[in-house]
Formats: structure tokens, sequence, C-alpha cells
């Protein structure tokens, strides 16, 4: 009677040795790698970017990251363990397409491996067990050892001063070591509840264009008072940056803060008039929800 091989237990994953894979190749993307490889202490070698065109690939090719149009190289060829997901919802949500039962993400389910595999979904609108769906062979789930987690990072984390929200407390045991090393090394983490992660995407990842917006419009009224241009553009940016970390720091409410800057006929409250007239406040919270909406739109299957 013959007996049944056992399968070798799984190795650990070590971050320094470990390989980064990509799906997508649009700009978050591109801020993640920038920011592994100048301050994640990342190897560009150990980075693989998949994407089905060649219009972003070059860019990546430059850095010293491997390049493919088969995403199913991040799984096969390449044997990632850590693989970040920078794809829109329509993608996951075309793989639904037949209700009989999911289509495989890469071609083909991924490969079971001889160590874990390790997900960041920065998907908007799709949960994890979606995802997991459309990746792993329902016929052998059980041969997979996998930890995914949805993620939102800002551009930020291409010079190493990301925000990231995850799904889980950042310091406990949902966590592994290597993703929390990892992301820590370029970003701050913050645990969003899962059912409130598309509203933070719409604050931490648009939201950073708005806040350029906003330093941009506070520089151009410096100019217009006779301020140098880059004089006008660093004090703005410093004055935001003195802001943000005031609010962090104090654990006051914003419009305590403000009222704390405004003092009985000064300067500033005249100019708080001004932005109230405008109802600059309804239009940037209208600015937030329209980043929602959008993401919403671009997550709908394609006809």
């Amino acid at each position: 009677m013959s007996r049944s091989r056992s399968r070798s237990p799984m190795k650990p994953v070590i971050l320094e040795e470990a390989k980064i894979g990509f799906l997508g190749a649009g700009k978050i993307a591109e801020c993640l790698v920038q920011g592994l490889v100048k301050y994640g202490q990342i190897q560009p070698t150990k980075i693989h970017v998949a994407a089905p065109s060649n219009k972003n690939l070059p860019k990546f090719k430059d850095m010293g990251c491997h390049i493919t149009k088969r995403s199913y190289d991040i799984f096969g060829k390449y044997d990632c363990e850590i693989v970040f997901l920078c794809l829109h919802g329509t993608v996951i949500n075309e793989c639904y397409r037949d209700a009989a039962r999911p289509y495989a993400l890469t071609t083909n389910y991924i490969p079971t491996t001889r160590h874990p595999i390790y997900i960041l979904s920065l998907i908007s609108g799709c949960d994890c067990n979606k995802i997991k769906n459309v990746l792993l062979n329902p016929e052998t789930k059980d041969r997979y050892k996998m930890e995914i987690h949805r993620i939102v990072m800002n551009p930020g984390c291409a010079y190493g001063l990301g925000v990231c929200a995850i799904d889980v407390e950042p310091d406990s045991t949902k966590l592994d070591q290597i993703l929390r090393v990892l992301l820590s090394r370029i970003s701050k983490l913050e645990y969003i509840p899962p059912d409130q992660m598309d509203a933070a995407c719409a604050l931490s990842g648009a939201g950073l264009a708005f806040v350029f917006y906003f330093i941009k419009a506070l520089a151009d009224g410096a100019v217009k008072m006779g301020l140098e241009r880059d004089a006008s553009i660093k004090l703005a940016a410093k004055t935001l940056s003195c802001a943000a970390q005031t609010v962090l720091e104090s654990d006051l409410h914003p419009s305590q803060l403000r009222d704390n800057v405004c003092s009985p006929q000064g300067a500033a409250i005249y100019g708080i008039h001004i932005l109230d007239k405008a109802d600059v406040s309804s239009g940037i919270a209208a600015a937030v929800e329209a980043a929602r909406n959008r993401a919403a739109e671009l997550n709908k299957t394609l006809k």
C-alpha cells in the first residue's frame, strides 16, 4: 500500500529577498515603485511590473525593473511573493460577466506555491473576497496561503511621505510583519474599516490633488500682493504643513484651531468671510464626493 507524500512546509518570505509584483502600470504604480526603490530599500531588479500595453512599461524598465505584458507572469514566471493590484475595478468586474463562475484575472488562476503570497489591492469598490475569487483556483483553494488587504495609498509614497489606509489595525497580528515593514518605509499606516475604504480613497488619494490646488491658490494670492512666485509656493506649502501637524499634535477640532487664529477685526477673519461667501467649504466637500462617484463609474463593467 503506497503512502501519500506530505507537502513540505512553506518557506517564510524574507523582505530583503522578496520579489514584488505590480498588476497595472499607471500613476500610483509608478509612485509606489519610486518610493520602494528610493526609500523602501528595495532593489529595482526585485520589482516586476505587468500591463497589457507598452504605454507606460518603458518607464519601469528605465528604473531597472522587470516588465511584461502578461499578468500571469507576476505569479508564474516571476513567482512574486508580494503583489500590488493597481487596476480599475472594471477589470475585476469583467471577470464576473459570466454568472456561472468568475474568470481568472490573469488568464489562468495563480499557481499554488511553496511560499505565502501577499496581495495588496488598491482597487476601489472591490472587496477582498471578490478579488480572491478571480485569483485562486476554486478546486484547490486549501493549497494557498494568502494574506490579502485593501489599501489606499496616496502619491506621496514616491517621496517616502505617503498616507496608507489599510483594512486592519497596522499593529495587530492580522497584518504580517513583512507588509508592515514594507509599507511603513514609504507611508504612515492608518486603519480604516473595509466598508469605508472607498471614502478614504476619495479623501486621501484624490484629496492630495485638492490640497495642491489650495497651495497654488494661496501662492497666487501672495504673488498678486507682490511676493515672488518661488517664495510664495514654499511659504504656502510650509503653511499647509504647519496646519496639518498642528491638527495631528493638538487633538483640537480644525474649527477651534481656525478660531484661535482669527482675532477680532483681524486679517484672518476677513479672509474667512471671503471664503464663506464663495462657498469654498461646500465646494471642497463636493469635490471629494465627485471623486468617489467617478471612481464608482470607472468600476462599472464595460458594455
